[in-house]
């Protein structure tokens, strides 16, 4: 649990300017058909692995990305991002260098030309681990995205979509529960913003299943939810799974959570994530803490 917590706050610090209200160039990011508030449900990865994609198409190539693990392991992608983003300090010399050790080093110190902190070794980078890559690419991105300045229609569009302050990152507490969830390393689990992703039933399933694996019922569950009747279904398996956990769902109903509403989202994360830190804590109750936090202090004032 504290590698999960210690790798959510390093993902924080290095994909907190990753969004379009600190970078209203990732607009260039859009894809045909989409619209702005299609690109600010994306996590930061999925973005990066536009933008990869974006610089990629640039330098005349092909080969695309759709990931930040295998697929950039032999150096041949962000060699070709990074000399888009500097010709000159950042050249293909060693591109096709055979030693993929020998090409990652390469790679690494034109990075370090154009000032990205030294992060990763050839080694690491060679293993493909999407977690290091993540924040690499990351540093790139911040340091220098190369992306094209918004023209002044392209600057009114962006105006009018109402990008709000706090955007999806929501409220304090859609915070603490998203990164509680996240560090559960549930597989396929990564959750951006909480009160969109829950509305399918999925994400909630998969950590009530994770603090307790016996009450999903999930012969019940439509693993493939691609319409509302799918969702509702897996909503309704998710609220009676809590109630069989203790939550308490007085107000609430499975509509609720597949319609998304903040106020009772919340209240349902914040009781699963109670119910886990007390399986943590063992036989201790809320009093024990209580009590324990009072003696502490009573202990630092002598």
């Amino acid at each position: 649990m504290l590698l999960g917590v210690t790798w959510q706050l390093a993902r924080l610090v290095a994909v907190q300017k990753i969004a379009l209200k600190n970078c209203p160039e990732i607009y260039r990011l859009l894809k045909d058909g989409e619209e702005l508030n299609d690109l600010m449900k994306l996590p930061a990865e999925d973005i990066l692995v536009r933008w990869i994609n974006y610089h990629l198409r640039k330098a005349g190539q092909t080969r695309q990305v759709t990931n930040l693990g295998k697929d950039l392991q032999d150096s041949f992608a962000i060699y070709h991002v990074l000399n888009q983003l500097d010709k000159q300090l950042c050249p293909l010399t060693h591109i096709n260098d055979e030693n993929l050790t020998d090409r990652a080093n390469n790679m690494i110190k034109n990075s370090s030309a154009i000032g990205v902190p030294a992060l990763v070794s050839a080694d690491d980078w060679n293993k493909g681990n999407a977690r290091v890559n993540t924040v690499y690419v990351a540093e790139i991105f911040n340091t220098r995205h190369g992306l094209e300045e918004l023209t002044q229609q392209e600057q009114d569009d962006f105006e009018k979509a109402g990008i709000i302050d706090d955007d999806i990152a929501g409220t304090r507490e859609e915070r603490q529960f998203r990164l509680w969830i996240n560090s559960l390393e549930i597989e396929n689990v990564y959750v951006n913003n909480l009160y969109e992703d829950v509305r399918d039933g999925q994400v909630l399933l998969k950590v009530i299943h994770k603090i307790n694996p016996n009450v999903v019922e999930w012969n019940r569950v439509e693993k493939n939810p691609d319409n509302n009747f799918k969702k509702g279904i897996n909503c309704q398996v998710a609220f009676d799974a809590c109630a069989k956990l203790g939550v308490k769902l007085i107000g609430i109903g499975a509509t609720d959570i597949q319609q998304g509403n903040k106020k009772l989202v919340l209240a349902i994360v914040w009781q699963l994530m109670r119910i886990h830190y007390l399986q943590i804590i063992g036989t201790k109750n809320e009093q024990d803490l209580i009590n324990w936090a009072n003696s502490c202090k009573g202990n630092e004032s002598r």
